[in-house]
């Protein structure tokens, strides 16, 4: 996939002109950081389509079930940015927030928003167990994670940020039938429900599809679990 064909990919993304020099950019300081923070093993030939096309195809499936543009997301394990800092640049009046453990990469994801102009994002270095346990708890209408953990963990990494009603979009492979399956009592108790499951478009993604979870109830306060309980017993 080429970068040009990006826009017409996307046209509800206005403004292409802006945002797609920024991503052309963000791959750019991302390759350039390599030696120093590795945040990605995905072939350059591939960087396109599996980092940039992949992300906005999240933000597009979400915001057409939304029927609107999100006002907060909240982006679990960012890693090198995708999808939060691509979804940062094609929606700068959305306030974005990147939760991201590792330091080094926390300290490229802040890097990163610097380089691309990005006023509307706050990097917080910090694993989501704890991140949720302070102001971001139930504050985002829009909760994404890409390739964090199998589902029934991720939920509860996930679900807690979530504003009521709030919508969860993660991205899964082939295997999401059966980690949907294995994540419903997870779903019971963190008081989630099943919107859609949206596979994107064949020219994007043969196999990923993207489930999307939406808050209906109270999370207990319990949730999440302390830092690393939620990976060795998940619910």
């Amino acid at each position: 996939m080429l970068w040009d064909e990006l826009p017409a990919l996307f046209p509800g993304f206005e403004s292409p002109e802006r945002w797609l020099p920024l991503l052309r950019r963000h791959i750019e300081l991302v390759e350039a950081s390599s030696e120093r923070t590795r945040v990605t093993s995905v072939p350059a030939g591939e960087a396109v389509r599996r980092h940039f096309a992949e992300s906005l195809e999240i933000l597009r499936i979400a915001e057409d079930l939304e029927g609107a543009a999100f006002d907060r997301c909240v982006d679990v394990g960012s890693g090198g940015g995708f999808p939060g800092l691509v979804i940062a640049v094609v929606r700068p009046a959305l306030e974005m927030h990147l939760v991201e453990p590792l330091q080094k990469r926390a300290r490229l994801l802040r890097e990163l928003a610097g380089e691309l102009g990005l006023g509307n994002v706050t990097v917080h270095a910090a694993r989501a167990e704890d991140a949720a346990r302070g102001p971001l708890r139930g504050s985002a209408g829009l909760v994404t994670a890409r390739a964090v953990a199998p589902l029934r963990e991720l939920i509860e990494y996930t679900a807690p940020f979530a504003a009521g009603d709030g919508l969860l979009a993660l991205p899964k492979g082939s295997g999401l039938g059966d980690e949907l399956a294995e994540a419903g009592a997870a779903m019971s108790e963190l008081g989630l429900s099943l919107a859609a499951v949206v596979p994107m478009r064949a020219a994007i993604s043969q196999n990923v599809r993207v489930a999307l979870l939406r808050r209906r109830g109270a999370i207990p306060d319990r949730y999440p679990r302390r830092a690393g309980i939620p990976a060795k017993r998940p619910l």
